[in-house]
């Protein structure tokens, strides 16, 4: 689709550079007055990418230098979690605030385990972050990657410019191209504030890192994978990747994916830093969902509710932000009532979001929160509430339960359910009363993918029980 040029002054370009960045604790960003909210918002969706393989969140290879770097200027959220382990749900959180049960845009509840799946369209009675800002005057963009964002499903509402690449796995749009679209983007002569979305596809299967980042972490290996990385089928079912220096190998290849989206998000955070835009822009990093890599026996994402896919990044940089590090958790659905907040929108009523801006401002997090992630694409369904520090997975299908600390027990090893029932029981009746039926109590409408889209979806393995 063809961008749809709006006017914007140039009085962002002229105003020079941003202020140098600022130590813990200080104010990140100090160009705009004391009541001065951000005039713009930039949102930086990252795909498939666990927090905890990032240098920020602890990982031990070198995978961030860049953002490593840029985190300390900016708002870390050591806990943020994903309302879905796969990419539609948790998008749609993302632009809605609500749960995967009430914005419908999710594998549709009827068909559990059927060889293919049905997805909901996003729900005309939510209200997305696109529309709400389009309303309020915003030039709005986004510049996405993905079969499954088509526009048909509903997440195209309020954009004024929806750039969508479907592509497939192996045949994607690049993180560069996609910096440069932004960048381009941006430089548009309006006179309006903007609302851009740039969604960084890489880290997803296949794993095949571009040259000279190929090699860094996944090197020294004689086996017999190769790159790309991308047999997701055989790997699923252990055909292949039976041994750890075959699994070593897969991570170590994800992981210079990750080297390379990390070089350009540098370049797009330093590229509006060059243009003057740190003083008036709300930038928001946030993941749809991690990456499995047999941590519980499997591989990939969308099959089950455990951390690994559910922990992602989240790091908020903003005028007057207050750059540290929050340890509270909080949910990927919290994006939207922060960017209305940060904006000087009224809140919408009835989200399962929360705003974390005064947060990002020096203030607490949000408390007594309880945390919702659902609707698996793969397998049967499985649900899970976090009440920190403890986490209920239920089994939909089987009713099995499992709880975890995640304090004590990061990693989800250790099921507490005999030793804790009274928990478990109290976290199974939330957990029921927080999930919502499907959007005002209708089942969700399944998105009528063009033909060429289900051909890749096909290729993909995504409509045969794949995931996304």
């Amino acid at each position: 689709m063809k961008a749809h040029a709006m006017r914007r002054g140039n009085h962002a370009m002229r105003r020079g550079k941003a202020r140098g960045a600022a130590a813990i604790g200080l104010v990140a960003f100090c160009g705009c007055a004391a009541n001065e909210l951000p005039r713009n918002v930039v949102l930086l969706v990252v795909d498939t990418v666990r927090a905890d393989h990032l240098g920020l969140y602890g990982h031990e290879r070198p995978t961030s230098p860049r953002l490593d770097e840029w985190s300390t200027r900016g708002v870390v959220f050591e806990q943020a979690l994903a309302t879905s382990p796969w990419t539609v749900p948790s998008f749609a959180s993302i632009y809605t605030g609500h749960l995967p049960s009430r914005h419908g845009a999710a594998r549709s509840a009827q068909d559990p385990g059927a060889p293919g799946v049905s997805i909901g369209r996003l729900d005309d009675g939510v209200r997305t972050l696109a529309e709400l800002l389009f309303e309020r005057g915003f030039a709005t963009a986004a510049i996405v990657n993905n079969p499954f964002l088509h526009a048909r499903g509903g997440l195209a509402r309020g954009f004024s410019n929806y750039d969508h690449e479907p592509g497939n796995n192996w045949n994607m749009r690049r993180a560069d191209a996609v910096v440069d679209r932004t960048l381009r983007w941006i430089d548009q002569p309006r006179d309006t504030p903007f609302l851009i979305v740039a969604h960084l596809f890489d880290p997803h299967l296949d794993y095949d890192p571009p040259e000279p980042f190929r090699g860094r972490f996944a090197g020294d290996y004689d086996g017999g994978l190769r790159y790309p990385v991308s047999d997701l089928r055989r790997i699923r079912a252990s055909r292949v990747a039976h041994r750890p220096e075959d699994r070593r190998f897969i991570a170590g290849a994800y992981d210079e994916e990750l080297l390379y989206i990390d070089a350009q998000i540098g370049r797009l955070l330093d590229g509006l830093e060059e243009r003057g835009l740190l003083d008036d822009t709300l930038i928001i990093l946030v993941s749809d969902h991690g990456e499995e890599f047999f941590d519980h026996g499997s591989f990939e994402h969308g099959h089950s509710v455990y951390q690994e896919l559910l922990r992602v990044p989240l790091v908020i940089w903003a005028p007057r932000a207050r750059a540290r590090r929050v340890a509270a958790p909080v949910s990927i659905a919290d994006v939207l009532p922060t960017i209305l907040a940060a904006t000087g929108a009224e809140p919408e009523p009835g989200l399962y979001g929360r705003s974390l801006w005064k947060t990002v401002l020096g203030g607490d997090p949000p408390t007594e929160r309880v945390f919702v992630a659902e609707n698996t694409l793969r397998g049967g369904e499985q649900k899970a509430l976090v009440r920190w520090p403890h986490k209920l997975v239920l089994d939909v299908t089987t009713g099995a339960t499992q709880l975890f600390d995640l304090v004590d027990d990061p990693g989800e090893t250790r099921d507490l359910s005999a030793e804790n029932p009274a928990v478990r029981d109290q976290l199974l009746v939330k957990l029921h009363a927080t999930v919502e039926a499907p959007a005002h109590g209708r089942p969700a409408q399944p998105t009528e993918f063009p033909p060429d889209t289900l051909e890749r979806l096909r290729e993909l393995g995504y409509l045969n029980g794949g995931g996304d």
